[in-house]
């Protein structure tokens, strides 16, 4: 893994427990240990209004506020526009990946996810924002 700060703050929005636990494993073996956890879009809004946060990991579906709806309110703010956002979801489609990435998503990425490709790809927005 590429040399990267194992201090970010990361904030994973599903509403899945299970795979907010798979996800903080995934992290964890890789040595990040400043995560925060949501269960929706409007929760994650919360958790941010209390903790600076560097990345976001987020569900497409969710009840509350979805993925896209909390990624539109995350990248249309001047204060948070500047984060990097990882969209996780079975949402496969192409129309549905175009319109995140019209939305700046940073990457997108298809479950269910090993923990080899997940990590490639959160390193790659680390390394993209730290330019």
């Amino acid at each position: 893994m590429e040399k990267v700060n194992l201090k970010l703050t990361i904030l994973l929005v599903d509403d899945s427990l299970s795979m907010r636990r798979i996800i903080r494993n995934f992290l964890a073996n890789k040595g990040f240990t400043h995560v925060l956890e949501a269960r929706d879009g409007v929760e994650a809004l919360r958790v941010m209004d209390s903790t600076r946060v560097d990345l976001i990991v987020s569900d497409l579906h969710m009840p509350g506020m979805d993925g896209m709806k909390f990624l539109e309110q995350i990248k249309s703010n001047a204060e948070t526009c500047h984060l990097g956002f990882i969209m996780l979801t079975v949402e496969a489609t192409q129309k549905t990946m175009n319109k995140a990435l019209s939305m700046d998503v940073d990457s997108y990425i298809v479950k269910p996810v090993t923990e080899k490709v997940f990590m490639k790809e959160l390193v790659r927005v680390i390394c993209t924002m730290e330019k």
